[in-house]
């Protein structure tokens, strides 16, 4: 289903809220569909949480808004990014297994 910016921005937000880490272990990108999108991140989850999720946008200008909107929160744009109207945010692996390897130590 397409949703507006706002419902993306807030969807996305919550999602890594529940998630955990910061803003800047997470990447966003977009894709030209859903199906396109699923294929560039694996699908794993961390405690029953999927690392990923993905919105679909109106159009492409929508979606580059909240590509944008999310990067100058400072989430880094993944370089594997096609035009498209789907916005697919993660966590890779590597940052989750950094911060759980931190909260070991501390």
């Amino acid at each position: 289903m397409r949703v507006n910016q706002s419902e993306i921005i807030d969807d996305v937000l919550q999602h890594i809220q529940k998630c955990g880490g910061d803003l800047s272990e997470w990447w966003v990108g977009t894709a030209g569909t859903i199906q396109e999108g699923r294929f560039k991140i694996p699908d794993e989850a961390e405690n029953g949480m999927p690392k990923r999720v993905y919105r679909e946008a109106y159009t492409p200008y929508a979606a580059d808004g909240v590509i944008d909107y999310l990067k100058g929160l400072g989430l880094h744009s993944d370089p594997r990014s096609t035009r498209g109207s789907c916005v697919f945010v993660y966590r890779p692996v590597a940052a989750q297994e950094a911060a759980r390897a931190g909260a070991l130590t501390r």
